[in-house]
């Protein structure tokens, strides 16, 4: 009978801190903040419009990436693949000459933030 207690014990216990850490699992609000804020820094970037066009590609690629993630955040999704995709696009840009000191330090935040979420996710 007392092993049957202590193992209901410790089965009560491995319960009561499983679920806050399912619950806390996934932080689909902060995942929808930091894309958010992505987008509207990627945005900003200035001049994309006169950069050439292997440049453009991978600002568009940004974009489309970036709008696919928070379409499937919408629908409590996060697709591994396209975040990887999302942040090697961003990384491109951070490197075009045509984009300003500002815009760049906000989007190298921005991919430390992406690169903080794919690492803190827990992936199926």
């Amino acid at each position: 009978m007392r092993s049957q207690t202590v193992f209901g014990a410790l089965a009560g216990l491995a319960l009561l801190g499983w679920i806050p850490a399912r619950a806390q699992e996934h932080d689909w609000g902060r995942a929808h903040r930091i894309i958010e804020k992505t987008q509207e820094d990627l945005r900003r970037v200035e001049h994309h419009d006169v950069w050439v066009a292997e440049d453009r590609g991978h600002y568009e690629a940004a974009e489309r990436n970036l709008a696919d993630i928070r379409h499937d955040l919408d629908q409590n999704r996060l697709d591994r693949g396209r975040l990887d995709a999302a942040i090697t696009e961003i990384e491109h840009i951070t490197h075009v000459d045509a984009v300003a000191r500002e815009p760049r330090a906000r989007l190298n935040e921005d991919l430390r933030e992406l690169r903080r979420l794919r690492e803190e996710w827990h992936w199926r």
